[in-house]
């Protein structure tokens, strides 16, 4: 089992990488599985609330993130690894 990184309080997040963009009000990053490798983007919206929960990888069912639902988080499936079960 992965060791999460601290994203912002009250949130857990496992691979995250942040780009600094000019919108302050999104977010815009991409998370790496760390079971199965899946590259997924994901984007952070502070002007909308979200849902409270968490966010698991589509591809494994590896826990990715659980969220506060104080912002709208989508995500998106961007890198699938090319074999995902042997």
């Amino acid at each position: 089992m992965a060791v999460s990184t601290s994203w912002e309080a009250g949130r857990r997040c496992l691979g995250t990488v942040i780009r600094p963009g000019h919108n302050q009000r999104m977010k815009k990053g991409d998370i790496i599985c760390p079971e199965c490798k899946a590259g997924i983007r994901r984007i952070e919206l502070n002007s909308r609330k979200g849902h409270a929960g968490e966010f698991r990888c589509p591809l494994c069912n590896c826990l990715l993130e659980i969220s506060d639902g104080s912002t709208e988080i989508a995500y998106r499936l961007t890198v699938a690894p090319e074999k995902l079960f042997e």
